[in-house]
């Protein structure tokens, strides 16, 4: 069983490179455990110990605070999110009872940026965890396009029964959010798993500038005869995003939010080893 608790602080750090501007974020921070229910409790953790361990090892130490001052690993290393949620990690995984263990940590910096750490990927607890370890970033973008749902392969009342209003024959737009997320180790010299402005120069030349007020159908050539679907998009999204990424980076999932309840993900699950 996992549990998740998410809880907020703001700090301020320096910028990195040409930019030494000091700038702050309100930041969520989502800590989950996971463990077997306690018989005699029903639950895995007492919320209100899990909430002292947050706040004694994270939020009174970053809770308005310039990180780089307010922690020694930051004089050494860029306060990047990355290494931010890494440390959090660090922290909590020693500091939670034996009954549970950290099964993961997401840090969102804005509403577009968000870091990702997990145990599969950072090996044994022994090993540093500053050092040589892979986190997952995720950036989100916005598009809108239109598009038609229509099969050749059915009739026309048929179209309609399995399409409904989507099967309209000038067809019908979104406003697409886009999550793009990347994985792979922490660069020492920027603290990042890949510069932000070049994944999203990416994401803009591949997906967002492509798509952005087009129709599918009519517009974007990989849709000729195939049918538009959000689940189609987001696997072509893939596809034209998995080749440009630059190794050792990976691209790690695709989610594209069609509506505020339809939402497709993608992670080259149906890919040939």
């Amino acid at each position: 069983m996992k549990m998740t608790r998410r809880v907020m602080f703001s700090a301020a750090k320096e910028g990195t490179g040409e930019n030494k501007n000091y700038f702050g974020h309100n930041y969520f921070l989502e800590v989950k455990v996971e463990g077997e229910i306690n018989p005699k409790s029903g639950i895995i953790l007492n919320i209100k110990e899990l909430d002292e361990i947050i706040k004694s090892r994270i939020i009174n130490r970053l809770d308005k605070k310039l990180l780089n001052q307010a922690l020694d690993e930051f004089n050494r290393i860029p306060p990047t999110s990355e290494n931010l949620a890494v440390w959090i990690a660090d922290e909590l995984k020693t500091a939670l009872p034996d009954v549970t263990r950290l099964s993961g940590v997401r840090l969102e910096e804005t509403p577009l940026d968000a870091v990702e750490w997990s145990p599969q990927r950072s090996g044994t607890h022994e090993k540093s965890l500053m050092n040589q370890i892979e986190i997952r970033v995720t950036r989100s973008y916005e598009f809108a396009a239109s598009h038609r749902l229509h099969s050749p392969h059915l009739s026309d009342e048929e179209n309609v029964a399995l399409f409904g209003k989507c099967n309209y024959a000038n067809g019908h737009g979104h406003n697409y959010i886009l999550e793009v997320t990347v994985s792979g180790e922490i660069n020492p010299s920027d603290g990042r798993v890949m510069p932000q402005d070049e994944l999203d120069a990416l994401v803009n030349r591949e997906v967002v500038d492509r798509y952005d007020h087009r129709h599918f159908n009519l517009d974007i050539p990989e849709f000729v005869g195939v049918i538009p679907s959000t689940e189609v998009l987001t696997k072509m999204i893939w596809d034209r995003l998995k080749p440009v990424i630059p190794a050792p980076v990976r691209l790690h999932k695709v989610v594209v939010r069609e509506t505020a309840r339809n939402i497709f993900e993608y992670s080259g699950e149906n890919e040939t080893p």
